[in-house]
């Protein structure tokens, strides 16, 4: 267990106080570190592919010196058994391996689910340019008289500019902060590719904007069913809203970017809201249950009694199940029921469920949780989950997410009030006006609203 621990039984007692002194001393200084940083620094510094390739190495070099160490301790002491040497190596190395492949399995799911490092804007110098050095002639004379001539000679006197300052280059920052504005804005998509399903519609609509300073967020729910809205440029869209990923799909020349389809999503709710959206994060239905079930499930307060459909993910069949009233645990299919529900209700209700649900999970997941669930994260996150959020940015929004007050998440849902009229097919036209001013009090100044902005521990 303790590396020289065995030769100090031997006669290789200066070798094993040697190796049992370091080794206390590193894993002392470990723990010092790990305890330093604490759980949120520590796992953002997990979430660094760079670091955790360290890890890695690091990892393999301590498992050689154990394994040296086990050996010739038994050697020494008259081992010689091949057979009992391979199963101490075994016992030895058991807690290595299982170390490296979690490493390897996170390291792998960051650099497959999210996006490569956004490239670090070069700062050109301005090239240098001098004021051209110009010369202006006076003209002096001098004359010479004699009998028979005079002459004149010109004597050029050269007069030149004062001297320019000197050319100071400008400076530039050492290092860029994290995130480019104040505040970071995704957009959250629930894809229904799940079972039971054909194609991909985003039946599922939010914009989370967070301010990276002081962690304040809101949650904004667009509905599925908007009809008659334009893209940013003015472009109208014939379908409804949960139709413009499909579009974007079936028109990828039209954008740029890893997922056309998000990015046609993306286009037209920063066209909604007025909010510049940073990255976007898409779940299929599926994977959404999964997650849950990743997370150990999901605790959340059932205001009525709600029935929804229970997917068997196997056929795509279903049965109707019913969530009773009051503080619940859901497991994945229960909380995708409880998401999915529309029997006698609306729209806009199921909205409201869908974001009392992910607040729920936000608001009981810590690092310590995440880090005893990762490998079961791992698989579903990789499998169901896409988007464009850079590697190198998880780190920080580990961070971000550690200041965010759940409980404080102001939540708002527009629906079909927020209209200007309907569409032909009977769809609510949205008041851009009047959903951007929202927007810009919820996230400025909530009290100039006149009605008050609910939150997640108020609204769920």
């Amino acid at each position: 267990m303790v590396p020289g621990w065995g030769q100090i039984s031997t006669r290789h007692r200066r070798l094993g106080w040697t190796l049992a002194t370091t080794s206390v001393t590193s894993a002392a200084a470990a723990v010092v570190v790990a305890a330093a940083l604490g759980p949120v620094e520590m796992a953002a510094r997990l979430a660094d592919p760079a670091v955790l390739l360290f890890l890695l190495a690091a990892n393999l070099v301590v498992a050689a010196v154990r394994v040296a160490s086990t050996g010739h301790a038994w050697w020494a002491q008259g081992g010689r058994s091949v057979f009992v040497a391979t199963v101490l190596a075994a016992l030895v190395l058991i807690p290595h391996v299982a170390v490296a492949w979690v490493g390897v399995e996170v390291r792998h799911t960051l650099l497959e689910v999210f996006a490569e490092p956004e490239a670090v804007p070069t700062v050109t110098m301005p090239p240098v340019t001098m004021p051209p050095v110009t010369a202006t002639t006076s003209l002096s004379s001098s004359t010479t008289t004699s009998t028979s001539t005079t002459t004149t000679v010109v004597a050029p006197v050269l007069h030149f500019p004062p001297e320019p300052p000197p050319f100071v280059p400008p400076t530039t920052p050492t290092t860029l902060p994290p995130f480019p504005h104040q505040r970071l804005t995704v957009l959250l998509l629930g894809g229904d590719a799940g079972p039971g399903r054909t194609g991909l519609r985003t039946d599922t609509i939010m914009v989370a904007s967070v301010d990276t300073t002081s962690g304040e967020a809101a949650l904004f729910g667009l509905p599925r069913n908007y009809g008659g809205f334009t893209f940013s440029d003015g472009t109208p869209f014939g379908g409804i809203l949960n139709e413009v990923y499909g579009w974007g799909r079936a028109n990828a020349e039209a954008y740029d970017g890893s997922d056309p389809g998000a990015a046609a999503v993306r286009d037209v709710a920063e066209h909604l809201t007025g909010l510049p959206i940073d990255h976007f994060v898409l779940v299929d239905l599926t994977g959404f249950g999964d997650l849950v079930d990743a997370f150990g499930g999901v605790t959340l307060d059932v205001p009525v009694p709600v029935d929804g459909p229970l997917y068997d993910t196997e056929t795509g069949g279903y049965e109707m199940i019913r969530i009773p009233a009051g503080s619940q645990t859901l497991d994945g299919g229960q909380a995708l029921a409880y998401s999915r529900a529309r029997h006698g209700t609306t729209d806009y209700v199921r909205m409201g469920r869908q974001r009392c649900v992910l607040a729920a999970m936000v608001s009981t997941l810590d690092p310590v949780r995440l880090l005893a669930r990762l490998p079961g994260l791992l698989e579903v996150v990789e499998e169901h989950v896409s988007t464009d959020v850079p590697v190198d940015l998880v780190p920080h929004l580990i961070r971000l997410a550690a200041r965010v007050p759940s409980e404080e998440i102001r939540v708002v849902g527009f629906d079909h009030t927020t209209r200007v009229g309907r569409t032909s097919f009977g769809h609510a036209i949205p008041d851009v006006d009047a959903i951007r001013a929202t927007v810009q009090a919820t996230i400025g100044d909530p009290k100039s609203l006149p009605t008050t902005v609910p939150t997640v521990g108020g609204a769920c």
